[in-house]
């Protein structure tokens, strides 16, 4: 049961943050804001970074998820192009079948941290609520973003491909004991929310079974292609990873 409510939450989880090209969801609520302190007792910092306070960094991250969120909500792909480093890597389509299904994002929440990674770049992760539309409890979720900045101070949601050193780092906090625990709260108190809310559950079992049927036509499709393939080529059809 609960494989399968983790199942349910990253299908919930639209936000995508890339890691090379890999996934990450889920998260805990958290108001923790942690840096790697410098010898000087402040936090690393390069160019306009070294005249911001932590509180003045802190603010302009979440104003930035925030927006983020909200211009994903609209499917604004100018807003997007304002936040992430390569809209291109948004699929507007998503965001539209996403945007059908939620009505609001509510009572973001990031903990940012800095740990490992190189000067000027953030771990953030995103607690959120989701307003579904026509059900009145909120749906906890949580992702995770690779938040950079430039010299001009200028925060952005980074969707490119990742230097394996940054991957590392990355990697490490998210299997950090903090992170874990935040995964576990969210992912116990969604479960609760499925098991004793039938409106939530109805919804959540209407996504697995639209996931399920995603995956059926993609395999066929698979199929095809590979026969093509072997019957020109003599290869072995290939087969889904």
């Amino acid at each position: 049961m609960r494989l399968r409510y983790k199942k349910l939450i990253i299908i919930f989880t639209l936000a995508i943050m890339l890691i090379g090209m890999g996934t990450f969801s889920l998260i805990a609520p958290s108001t923790n804001f942690s840096f790697v302190k410098g010898e000087d007792g402040n936090a690393p910092s390069t160019g306009a970074l070294s005249t911001m306070s932590d509180k003045e960094i802190e603010a302009s991250i979440t104003t930035l998820i925030k927006n983020y969120f909200d211009a994903k909500q609209r499917v604004d792909m100018t807003e997007l192009a304002e936040c992430v480093s390569d809209v291109s890597h948004i699929d507007e389509k998503s965001l539209v079948t996403e945007a059908e299904f939620i009505e609001e994002y509510k009572n973001i929440e990031c903990t940012i941290l800095h740990e490992g990674l190189r000067e000027g770049t953030y771990r953030v992760y995103v607690y959120y609520e989701a307003k579904i539309y026509d059900i009145d409890t909120l749906a906890p979720s949580l992702t995770a973003l690779y938040v950079t900045s430039d010299k001009d101070g200028k925060f952005t949601i980074y969707l490119s491909v990742i230097k394996s050193e940054d991957q590392e780092a990355i990697e490490a906090l998210d299997n950090s004991p903090e992170v874990q625990k935040m995964i576990d709260s969210v992912q116990k108190n969604l479960e609760e929310i499925v098991s004793k809310n039938a409106d939530v559950r109805d919804f959540y079992q209407m996504l697995e079974s639209s996931d399920s049927e995603d995956d059926e036509e993609h395999n066929e499709n698979i199929s095809n292609e590979g026969g093509n393939a072997a019957s020109s080529s003599a290869s072995p059809s290939p087969t889904k990873k």
